[in-house]
């Protein structure tokens, strides 16, 4: 069930009324666990059983972990065991195919089959949240896990189709206390529905026309503006797509009671790639830092396993976002911008003064540099492959090659 529908709106307008019109406080929780259930089975509820499955196999091996008697080896093994096979569904059925063409692509044959496989809806953003909560019992950073209050954190409809990505640590405390919200959280909520909306549909949407000269390359004879042109339209979609959706969901959790994690703060003003990380998709950003790029070791060992660790991490982020390579390679080309930015700021800057005083023109150049990276990346991300960008790319700033 997509946000920008009228089966969304008239789905969430009818959960609303009942939600508060007829539904006591106290049961709420369960009420939008069930609310969540129906709208997670919309689509294909044979999935509906997936997503319960992984979420009883989260919760039990969470509860366990969080016996007293536990030792440290049995909430190691039971940490190993649940990330297994949360990561393990993913693999399975968004990166099997993937993974299958690669292989005949490589060999020039057809050793294995291609499955026909229907990736589950929002398979990497449950996932992706169930993981965190066995890690952070498994860290201590969560120390109780209720079943309703986890089973709301599981189901909460807002996050299922895009996020942005929760925390058990933040959300749950909220489920017990639902209230109404005010005249002017309605209003705040009301208006960041429709900036959401109008995101998508008029700026986002109406981007898209201009976009096939990446999507595409080969189907008109294009020129160089034409690429261009379709560079920052890319860039303008994805980011109002994104967003808009975030604004959708933040505003719908409002109206519900429940607040969620913001996931944008003006990324294309960044001065660096690790700004832009910070504002772009916060709320993968921070897990990718939290559950990947800290456990391979973050910032604490040498210099180059760093640098090294910010690459790993960031193709994984790319992967994550669909399974091609051109999503793996836009993940490297982060990954590059994160390893330039750290070299820049910790052996050039700290030995050139100069550098590190505020400086408008130094700003200014900074903002256009990463935004110039980051257009360049997308072109990376909305290519069908990597001879679709490669056309592109070249289209763009060398020229169209001629017949």
């Amino acid at each position: 069930m997509i946000f920008n529908t009228w089966t969304f709106g008239c789905f969430a307008l009818i959960a609303l009324v009942i939600y508060w019109g007829l539904i006591p406080q106290r049961y709420r929780p369960h009420y939008l666990v069930a609310v969540g259930c129906i709208f997670y089975a919309w689509g294909v509820p044979a999935y509906l059983t997936l997503i319960v499955s992984l979420a009883v196999i989260t919760f039990v091996i969470g509860r366990l972990m969080l016996r007293d008697g536990a030792s440290p080896g049995r909430r190691k093994l039971l940490l190993t065991i649940g990330v297994v096979l949360i990561t393990g569904v993913l693999v399975f059925f968004k990166y099997t195919k993937f993974f299958a063409t690669t292989v005949n692509q490589v060999a020039r044959h057809d050793i294995l089959p291609i499955p026909q496989i229907l990736v589950p809806l929002a398979i990497s953003f449950f996932t992706f949240e169930f993981v965190h909560v066995l890690v952070d019992v498994y860290l201590g950073k969560i120390v109780e896990l209720d079943g309703l209050d986890f089973a709301t954190f599981a189901m909460f409809f807002p996050t299922l189709v895009a996020g942005p990505i929760k925390r058990y640590q933040s959300f749950a405390p909220q489920v017990r206390h639902i209230e109404l919200p005010s005249d002017r959280e309605l209003a705040l909520n009301l208006y960041r529905i429709v900036i959401g909306l109008a995101k998508k549909l008029i700026l986002a949407d109406s981007a898209t026309v201009l976009t096939g000269p990446l999507t595409a390359p080969g189907a008109f004879p294009y020129g160089r503006l034409d690429f261009w042109v379709a560079m920052l339209a890319y860039t303008v979609k994805i980011y109002f797509d994104f967003s808009g959706y975030s604004d959708i969901a933040i505003g719908v959790a409002g109206l519900l009671g429940l607040r969620i994690p913001e996931n944008f703060d003006r990324p294309y003003w960044a001065t660096n790639a690790s700004v832009f990380w910070r504002r772009w998709h916060m709320s993968l950003s921070t897990w990718i830092r939290d559950y990947i790029f800290i456990p391979l070791g973050g910032s604490r060992r040498p210099p180059l396993i760093t640098l090294l660790n910010l690459l790993v991490a960031m193709a994984l982020a790319g992967l994550w976002h669909g399974a091609a390579w051109t999503f793996v390679i836009w993940g490297i080309w982060q990954g590059f911008g994160l390893m330039v930015h750290r070299i820049w700021s910790q052996f050039v800057v700290v030995h050139v003064r100069a550098l590190a005083r505020p400086n408008v023109a130094v700003h200014v150049l900074s903002v256009a540099l990463t935004f110039a990276f980051v257009v360049v990346g997308w072109v990376l991300f909305a290519a069908s492959s990597w001879n679709a960008a490669m056309i592109a790319l070249h289209s763009a700033f060398i020229g169209v090659a001629s017949n």
